[in-house]
């Protein structure tokens, strides 16, 4: 189900996809999704958050959004992603490592409870 970003904020990137993807990847799955439906307010897929996350799995921006326009759950993105990322899993657990541990990205929860309380909304 893609959330309707104008009214509601994405995951927080600190919400993990699954085992494999412990950060980043959930929040930009609802961003791919939101987006696919003209409904991403100010958020953007493929940001540079988006870009680097990319970069540490070995994925392609443009081949996930093609998969997840076919409306897979989150399940399956996670599993698709796992087939095609080109890092190793523990390279991939390993930065959602060093991304949670980063005190520069809690800006993100920041920027996104500053979206809600202007657009009267929650938080996923």
């Amino acid at each position: 189900m893609a959330p309707n970003l104008e009214r509601c904020a994405p995951r927080s990137p600190y919400a993990p996809l699954s085992e494999q993807f412990p950060a980043v990847a959930a929040r930009l799955v609802d961003k791919c999704r939101a987006e696919l439906l003209g409904q991403s307010g100010s958020y953007e897929y493929n940001c540079p958050l988006d870009r680097q996350f990319f970069a540490a799995a070995g994925l392609e921006a443009e081949a996930l959004r093609q998969f997840i326009a076919t409306g897979a759950d989150d399940n399956e993105v996670a599993a698709w992603m796992e087939t095609h990322a080109k890092m190793p899993g523990e390279k991939i657990v390993k930065w959602g490592r060093r991304f949670r541990v980063n005190p520069l990205w809690h800006f993100l929860e920041l920027e996104d409870w500053l979206h809600c309380r202007w657009h009267g909304c929650e938080r996923r």
